[in-house]
């Protein structure tokens, strides 16, 4: 049932290689985590922001959160979005992932019953800041922040995990769906390539 899913985009982060507020930067147009809100609202209004400059989002009308254990990283906003989310399951997206569609969303949380972690496998890689979570994995989550281990997927395997696989055979595959934006000089060389 999709309505029982929340979705938590994590915002906040320093951005040191991009020097500045990731989110707000716009990309086609708009501030990029507007592409994120847009993905998501069709699937869930439930739509929590992680985030440590709340007031730099007033212009969206959802729940604001600072990160509960400082300088934890994405996993930290993982931990945070969980703890105030309202709902077992939550989708958890990146801000800067402007390339991720409403499709490949509904696709991993259809595909997330009866899993704690619902995970895209994608070219070799995990991508463990658009996947789904449960909350059951908060003790594990605090368990590695409090073990200063940071790299998301390290609790993987103390809970029910899927890995689930992204190729061309899906319908609404493209190879750049997990694309991310790390510095300003993507975004120009993405509006190169988008005008080619």
């Amino acid at each position: 049932e999709i309505e029982s899913v929340a979705a938590i985009i994590l915002a906040g982060g320093k951005s040191s290689r991009f020097g500045r507020d990731k989110a707000l930067h716009p990309f086609r147009g708009k501030p990029m985590i507007m592409n994120m809100v847009e993905v998501v609202k069709d699937i869930t209004d439930d739509i929590l922001i992680i985030t440590n400059s709340p007031q730099s989002y007033d212009f969206l009308p959802y729940p604001k959160y600072r990160d509960l254990i400082p300088e934890s990283g994405p996993l930290g906003g993982i931990y945070t979005g969980l703890y105030y989310s309202a709902r077992q399951l939550n989708i958890v997206l990146p801000c800067d992932m402007p390339f991720v569609t409403s499709p490949c969303v509904r696709y991993l949380v259809e595909n997330s019953h009866g899993y704690d972690v619902t995970v895209p496998y994608h070219n070799d890689f995990l991508e463990p800041l658009c996947a789904v979570y449960s909350k059951q994995c908060m003790p594990f989550i605090k368990q590695q922040i409090e073990s200063k281990e940071y790299q998301v997927f390290k609790f993987y395997d103390k809970v029910k995990t899927q890995r689930l696989l992204f190729d061309s055979k899906l319908p609404f595959y493209h190879s750049r769906l997990f694309w991310n934006v790390n510095s300003q000089r993507d975004i120009l060389e993405e509006m190169t390539v988008a005008e080619d």
